[in-house]
C-alpha cells in the first residue's frame, strides 16, 4: 500500500473528484464573459460539488479505508492524549479567528472598492452634465437661432 503512486481509497478518490469539480468550476467561471451568468453557472456547479462533502466526511466510517476514524469528536470522548489535543484546539481557534479577521478585511475592501467606483461614476456623470450645460444642447441652440430670425 505504501510506496504506490495511487491507492483507490474512498477518501482519496472522493477528494480527487472534488478537486476535479473545483477545476471545472474555475474553467466554467472563466469561460463565460458575462459576470452575472458566470456567477449563476458557478453557483449551480458549487451546489453540485457540495454533495460530495458529506461523502468525504463519512467515507472513513462507511468503507474500510486507509484513514483512521474520528479522534477528536467522538461519542466516548477524544481518543487523543491531552498533550496533542490542547494545542490542536488552541490552533483551531486561532485559525478560525484569523479566518474571520481576513474575511472582514476582504469585505471592507470590497465595500470601499464599490464606493470608489460609484464616486467615479458620479463624477463622470457630473463632468458630462456640466459639459452639456456649458456648451448648450441642440434644442437650446436651435431655439436661439429661431428667436433671432
Amino acid at each position: 500500500m505504501w510506496g504506490t503512486y495511487w491507492e483507490w481509497d474512498a477518501r482519496l478518490t472522493s477528494v480527487l473528484i472534488l478537486f476535479l469539480m473545483y477545476l471545472g468550476l474555475i474553467a466554467r467561471w472563466r469561460a463565460v464573459d458575462d459576470p452575472s451568468r458566470a456567477a449563476r453557472a458557478a453557483a449551480v456547479l458549487t451546489l453540485v460539488g457540495a454533495i460530495n462533502l458529506p461523502i468525504i466526511k463519512f467515507s472513513v466510517g462507511w468503507w474500510n479505508t486507509l484513514h483512521q476514524g474520528a479522534s477528536v469528536i467522538r461519542m466516548g470522548g477524544p481518543s487523543m492524549d491531552r498533550s496533542f489535543l490542547i494545542p490542536l484546539l488552541v490552533m483551531a481557534l486561532a485559525f478560525s479567528l484569523l479566518f474571520v479577521t481576513l474575511h472582514l478585511a476582504a469585505m471592507r475592501n470590497e465595500i470601499l472598492r464599490r464606493r470608489v467606483r460609484s464616486l467615479q461614476m458620479m463624477q463622470a456623470s457630473r463632468v458630462a452634465f456640466s459639459s452639456d450645460v456649458g456648451t448648450g444642447s441642440r434644442e437650446n441652440g436651435a431655439s436661439k437661432e429661431i428667436g433671432a430670425v
